[in-house]
């Protein structure tokens, strides 16, 4: 907050903006300090927390700071995850089904960190979905009995975004910036990866993100539907529409986010241990609620 000018990193609205005044970003440098010091204290393998400090730093030079492209950025996103996947294959048995795998897993975590990236675009939006994101994978992996130091991480960065949260809600004085959404995004996903010990666990897992996947799949699919270009930037999102179209306060619909993100959370885990057919259709119900919900407010937005 206070060196953001200094440093080159401040958020200066525009047309596309959720906020109305000059704010400083890269409040994400004290999630991804927990994140390193926690990893250490743990003996946390650095094939997972050196990818994730790379990547961290490129969203701060390369996104806060302007100085990479977007494509660039985007290599350098698939070449941590891949690193990381590599790595976490060598710590295994490296065999050829877990080979194939490489590439839709890289593409579903650098998806995830760029899809919470374009989430955070209101006060206290990626914070409270951190906190309930995190919170519900360090529940499932006790559960679980599942890599009990990875938990504690969970827990770490769950309390990393609440203290976030108090310089970000109920009006931003600090965004995280992309070093943090990206990252966080980042994390969560490799988290997944690393606790899923078969496809439920896998499939309840990235349950726990659904509210963020849910908006930035409609949004996408609308967006081509309207012919409009996927690299252009909007305020579309099903969120932005509630805060800038119809004047919803921020810390309302990035809390109810969260309200229903935990739901849906709980939810799946419950349903998880009646087999991987209920969980399916238990998001596929989720889905429709979704998509009828995103409708009426994009009419309600027409209208108005």
């Amino acid at each position: 907050m206070k060196y953001g000018v200094r440093f080159g990193i401040n958020d200066i609205p525009n047309h596309r903006s959720s906020h109305l005044k000059e704010t400083s970003k890269g409040g994400g440098i004290g999630v991804l300090i927990v994140l390193i010091m926690t990893s250490m204290i743990l003996s946390i393998s650095i094939g997972f927390w050196l990818p994730s400090l790379i990547i961290a730093l490129v969203s701060f030079w390369g996104g806060d700071q302007r100085r990479f492209s977007p494509e660039t950025r985007l290599f350098m996103h698939f070449t941590c995850s891949l690193f990381f996947l590599i790595f976490l294959g060598f710590s295994k048995t490296i065999s050829l089904n877990y080979i194939l795998l490489c590439v839709p897993l890289s593409i579903f975590i650098v998806g995830t960190s760029n899809f919470y990236n374009f989430m955070d675009g209101i006060d206290g939006m990626a914070g409270i979905t951190g906190v309930a994101g995190f919170l519900l994978l360090a529940i499932y992996s006790y559960n679980a009995g599942i890599n009990e130091p990875y938990g504690v991480l969970c827990i770490a960065l769950g309390f990393a975004c609440i203290g976030f949260l108090f310089f970000n809600i109920p009006r931003a004085r600090v965004f995280l910036g992309d070093i943090g959404s990206i990252l966080l995004g980042f994390v969560f996903a490799c988290l997944i990866i690393i606790l899923s010990d078969n496809v439920t666990d896998f499939i309840v897992m990235t349950g726990f993100f659904l509210p963020f996947y849910f908006d930035e799949i409609f949004t996408m699919v609308k967006r081509i539907h309207n012919g409009d270009s996927l690299t252009k930037a909007h305020r579309k999102h099903i969120y932005q529409l509630l805060a800038n179209e119809l004047s919803v306060t921020h810390w309302k619909i990035a809390l109810s986010y969260g309200v229903i993100q935990l739901f849906i959370g709980f939810t799946a885990i419950y349903t998880s241990s009646k087999g991987l057919l209920c969980l399916f259709l238990l998001y596929i119900m989720y889905c429709c609620i979704f998509v009828y919900i995103a409708i009426e407010i994009n009419k309600k937005v027409v209208v108005k």
